[in-house]
């Protein structure tokens, strides 16, 4: 199972898409800001970091250079998933070498779910567990 560490303030945004990700067949880890994202990694590597781009404490963009500077860290992927008005920041994060980023105002779960198994190579569901 794939380990996911999903890096966002919102407490709701979190509760809907870790439930989301969850059936999906996802382990996931959550950090409610930047702070703790970098403690995690510090600690641990998930096969995929989620990452929102406006927190408190630490931004998305911080913890993605961070990220991107460490050795061990820099070929873990990055998907951001972040509001629709920080176009300028996407392009950073872009250029920070995410694998895609995706708005939340416009992105379907299956859209984040069908991008997801793509960069960490899953290409189908995970079967069911046996009865």
């Amino acid at each position: 199972m794939k380990t996911i560490l999903y890096v966002e303030d919102n407490a709701i945004v979190v509760q809907a898409y870790k439930g989301v990700l969850t059936r999906a067949g996802f382990n996931v880890d959550v950090a409610d800001d930047g702070l703790v994202a970098m403690k995690k990694l510090a600690m641990t590597q998930p096969d995929l970091v989620l990452l929102d781009l406006m927190m408190p404490k630490i931004n998305g963009t911080d913890v993605l250079k961070y990220i991107r500077s460490t050795p061990k860290l820099k070929p873990l992927p990055v998907i951001v998933l972040s509001d629709g008005t920080m176009a300028d920041v996407a392009d950073m994060a872009l250029r920070l070498g995410v694998q895609g980023t995706l708005l939340k105002s416009q992105c379907t779960p299956d859209e984040l779910i069908k991008l997801i198994r793509k960069v960490v190579g899953e290409d189908a569901p995970p079967a069911p567990p046996a009865a």
